[in-house]
């Protein structure tokens, strides 16, 4: 029998909760509340139950190799939480290796939520059969993970992979990190929203396009679906976000190219629903910002794992590090 793990995937509403071993997840995915509104210990108090239930239809604790978590914000060495989220409070500050360790015997490794779906794309998704991939992740924000000789790198504090912050922009649009021009204000969903109210605002009266008059009558409606669906129909405002947001993203691919020359860049996350003319439109402008001899060597595609990516990764992140 093969080697196998748990994965534990903390949200702000739901812990999902995995046995994985080398072929994918074993036996379904269990989900339960996180009850954020408890703090830290409830948070995790129900992580342990979680595992326990894992662990006792697994064969018992002696049966897997260790527990992976991805989690909001990032882990130290040690195994603390360090800027939890908002959606977590009393999340920062906890210490979640020893918990496991004291109850189950269990060793674990943990890291942010966004940087181990890197892993998944890497064992069961669109990085197999390479050593070497950057993995984007387009959602509320723009999250990712750097793959690097087959393994996750976390760098020397636990916090590498945040590629939502390259700045491609000198003095752009503001970011929450203190930067200014940083990619996700630009490739995440709600920099497209953000870019569609802009530009429909500053469009004039003879060139206000459908969407331009949606966004208007409808700002509260409008998602990066949306954008998409009227891009899909020509809607020339909806083209100019497009075209605005891929060339940003391109650009911070482009940047990962030239400094990690990795076998593959992956694309994944919400945003990527949209399909192949984000593909297509992020490969066009990501040439235009890398040496061509690297380009040529790397390929960018869509992440194939769906919304079980993140408990996947979670459990590879214990597959990785003690198997």
């Amino acid at each position: 029998m093969g080697k196998k793990a748990i994965g534990i995937d903390l949200g702000g509403t739901a812990i999902k909760g995995a046995i994985i071993d080398e072929g994918g997840i074993c036996g379904g995915v269990i989900r339960v509340p996180t009850e954020a509104q408890g703090g830290g210990r409830r948070i995790m108090e129900n992580i342990l139950s979680l595992i326990g239930r894992l662990a006792e239809g697994g064969g018992g604790p002696g049966a897997f190799i260790g527990v992976g978590i991805g989690t909001p914000g990032f882990v130290d060495s040690d195994g603390v939480i360090l800027n939890g989220g908002a959606n977590l409070p009393g999340w920062t500050g906890m210490q979640v290796y020893a918990p496991i360790a004291e109850r189950f015997g269990l060793r674990s490794s943990a890291a942010n939520d966004v940087t181990s779906v890197a892993l998944a794309e890497l064992m069961f998704g669109a990085g197999r059969g390479v050593k070497n991939m950057v993995c984007f992740a387009l959602g509320t924000g723009v999250g990712g993970g750097i793959v690097t000789n087959g393994r996750l790198y976390k760098g020397s504090h636990g916090m590498a992979g945040e590629i939502g912050h390259i700045v491609v922009e000198t003095n752009g649009e503001e970011c929450p990190c203190g930067q200014r021009g940083c990619v996700e204000r630009y490739a995440s969903a709600t920099g497209i929203v953000k870019m569609a109210a802009a530009m429909a605002k500053e469009a004039a009266d003879g060139n206000v396009t459908e969407l331009a008059e949606f966004v208007r009558a409808n700002p509260g409606e409008v998602t990066s679906k949306l954008v998409y669906e009227y891009a899909a129909k020509g809607d020339a405002l909806a083209l100019r976000v497009h075209e605005r947001a891929c060339d940003m993203l391109g650009r911070a691919v482009g940047i990962v190219i030239n400094t990690f020359s990795p076998d593959r860049v992956v694309l994944g996350g919400g945003v990527m629903m949209a399909g192949s003319v984000v593909l297509e439109a992020v490969k066009r402008y990501a040439a235009l910002h890398c040496w061509p001899e690297i380009f040529k060597l790397c390929e960018i595609v869509p992440a194939r794992m769906g919304e079980d990516a993140g408990v996947l990764g979670a459990g590879a992140l214990a597959l990785e590090e003690f198997g």
